[in-house]
């Protein structure tokens, strides 16, 4: 018998779905300058819209990636990371963001774009109320573990690319499960880490930035 939180998300991926259907493309939008835990939940919510309803999804930042082990990731995940100021919100049916909210100082969002989808780990934000679909888990350490819910919740099996960018993800929010842990968030990494390509994860950590 499923257990209340899965019941729950399934109720999400419901709504989800009704928000995605006869949609054609989305917009996720994350931090200015986007970490593992954020890449990675953006990687699952695209293959969460592909396969529910054959969005076209581009994933954009008002930053760079800076640090080696995050540009390893994103070249790892083929990520196409767009500038914000460059969008043209016009072209997009949906806005979502994945690891930040409305107004919260660190992501480049214009001010007048109400985003239609919020998944976040943080605590909620006031503008964020306003959305008309929002996810807050405060509880959990890492987005990448409520993404992959997600993707449980709609029979999806994550790729061994997409299983290792979250277990990635919910290492690096955690400090390797050492601190702001949640039970899912240590019951999402046993059940993901069978699949992970430990060769790629072993080369993700040991990255060098470029001198340039």
């Amino acid at each position: 018998m499923e257990n209340v939180r899965e019941l729950k998300n399934r109720e999400r991926i419901e709504r989800l779905c009704g928000m995605m259907h006869g949609k054609r493309a989305m917009l996720v939008v994350l931090q200015d300058f986007p970490d593992p835990d954020a890449m990675a939940a953006a990687a699952a919510l695209k293959e969460l819209a592909r396969v529910m309803a054959g969005l076209q999804v581009s994933v954009a930042c008002g930053g760079a990636v800076g640090r080696s082990e995050n540009r390893a990731l994103v070249k790892y995940m083929d990520i196409n990371l767009l500038r914000l100021r460059k969008i043209d919100f016009g072209q997009y049916d949906l806005v979502a963001m994945v690891d930040t909210q409305p107004r919260t100082g660190n992501n480049a969002l214009p001010e007048e774009v109400v985003p239609d989808i919020v998944i976040d780990h943080h605590p909620i934000f006031v503008k964020t109320r306003k959305c008309e679909y929002h996810d807050i888990r405060k509880r959990y350490g890492a987005t990448s573990t409520i993404l992959y819910e997600y993707l449980k919740a709609a029979g999806i099996a994550p790729s061994r690319q997409l299983a290792t960018a979250l277990v990635y993800g919910i290492k690096s929010d955690t400090d390797d499960l050492g601190r702001e842990i949640s039970q899912f968030d240590v019951a999402a990494f046993v059940e993901l880490y069978p699949s992970v390509n430990h060769r790629i994860m072993g080369r993700i950590q040991r990255a060098s930035l470029p001198s340039e």
